[in-house]
């Protein structure tokens, strides 16, 4: 795999950041989807199957969750990689306006 420019490392670090800050947003939309779509069914038949249809709702949730975490820390740390940075590296205020001034360039 070749290895990425720097600018390209700063904005696949901004687009994680970004995209895991959006993450926990997405999963309120799902489970209040989920709770929506269980409710509808426990409406129009039993109860069992709204409960039924909820713990698969949870399980796929969990399962994109975890999914997208994993990815986004994989893109995080090729970012960073490319970058020449620490993998450690806290991301604060400073060096996120670093990393836009390097994409923005």
């Amino acid at each position: 795999m070749a290895k990425g420019t720097k600018r390209e490392g700063a904005q696949r670090v901004l687009d994680a950041h970004r995209s895991r800050a959006n993450l926990n947003r997405r999963l309120v939309v799902g489970i209040v989807a989920a709770v929506t779509i269980a409710g509808g069914i426990f409406w129009l038949t039993r109860w069992e199957f709204a409960v039924a249809a909820l713990l698969i709702f949870g399980l796929l949730l969990q399962f994109a969750h975890e999914r997208m975490t994993v990815i986004l820390d994989a893109h995080f740390l090729t970012g960073l990689k490319d970058l020449g940075w620490d993998a450690g590296t806290e991301l604060d205020d400073a060096k996120i306006e670093t990393l836009t001034d390097m994409v923005e360039r």
